[in-house]
């Protein structure tokens, strides 16, 4: 098994940060995974909430009773820092965070980075981001929509990844438009740890993806 298939095909995942509030970031991911049918098992986190959307929500990802495979994090950078601290003390396999403020701008953001990338090397977790769109799989096996976007694609042979999430948005959009479908889509940020190379070779292995497209910021 690949330690990336906990980002792409997880049974369990906890959204920490999960929020009430629509238009809220942590409301509209939850609210995506949702509508798109995701079909594992689904916990928000949020310490000040009893449910989100109506289904039962968790003081702190310690208090779910089940394993959790992937831990979607939307939470600001210090907070999100102990919620690394916590999915790896749960024993998760994957980590997306989703929250802007790192790397992309420097001073306590760009340390608070490294701390995590050091935290998720260490426990040998994979970490997806941060400052990224988050991660969708449209097979009818997983059905997982982890992401800001609220249009799931349809299944394809076509692979994406971009370090932009606004160019993820637009494709999205298009490929939606044009009926166009996707193996994997994946946004991947400042790519603290997962990047090009490793989904390249997730998808070398992947019997449901014939092609992969990528867009680039950088090159190193």
């Amino acid at each position: 098994m690949d330690k990336l298939d906990a980002i792409f095909a997880p049974e369990t995942i906890a959204v920490i940060g999960a929020s009430t509030q629509k238009g809220k970031v942590g409301h509209d991911i939850f609210a995506n995974i949702l509508a798109g049918g995701f079909t594992g098992t689904l916990y928000p986190v949020n310490p000040k909430a009893k449910s989100v959307l109506s289904v039962k929500c968790y003081t702190s990802i310690a208090t779910i009773p089940d394993p959790i495979d992937l831990g979607m994090i939307i939470l600001p950078p210090k907070l999100a820092l102990q919620a690394v601290k916590d999915c790896i003390a749960k024993g998760v396999k994957g980590i997306v965070i989703v929250s802007a403020g790192f790397k992309e701008v420097g001073g306590v953001g760009a340390q608070i980075e490294i701390e995590i990338k050091a935290l998720c090397t260490d426990a040998g977790v994979r970490l997806v981001g941060p400052n990224c769109l988050g991660v969708i799989n449209p097979s009818p096996k997983v059905s997982l929509n982890a992401s800001f976007s609220a249009r799931m694609p349809t299944p394809g042979n076509v692979s994406f990844i971009s370090q932009s999430g606004a160019l993820c948005t637009a494709v999205l959009d298009y490929a939606a438009d044009k009926g166009f479908g996707f193996s994997k889509f994946i946004s991947i940020g400042n790519k603290a740890d997962v990047d090009e190379l490793d989904l390249l070779r997730y998808y070398h292995n992947d019997p449901d993806t014939d092609v992969v497209m990528i867009y680039m910021e950088e090159l190193s």
